[in-house]
């Protein structure tokens, strides 16, 4: 299994979200599990104060999708679960 360091993979998620407009503070990541018990990982914005519509439809659909895609694209194995806090 190939995994990314820790600062590249937060890199790549500001460098997306930034692309797409969510406007946060700050990205963290966290070791996690996906459904089926495999190796997964948490990656948590968070948004600054009032941005949550950045959240809903296209623009956070895009975000999600496009994080995977650059992941996978620079060898990260483990499937992001992106989620957010404001």
């Amino acid at each position: 299994m190939s995994t990314l360091p820790e600062n590249q993979v937060i890199n790549i998620a500001k460098t997306v979200a930034a692309s797409n407009g969510v406007s946060f503070t700050d990205v963290r990541t966290a070791p996690a599990v996906d459904s089926t018990g495999a190796p997964a990982m948490e990656i948590r914005f968070v948004l600054t104060p009032g941005s949550s519509a950045a959240i809903m439809g296209q623009r956070s659909a895009n975000t999600i999708v496009q994080i995977m895609q650059k992941l996978a694209d620079a060898g990260e194995d483990r499937f992001p679960i992106v989620q957010y806090e404001e």
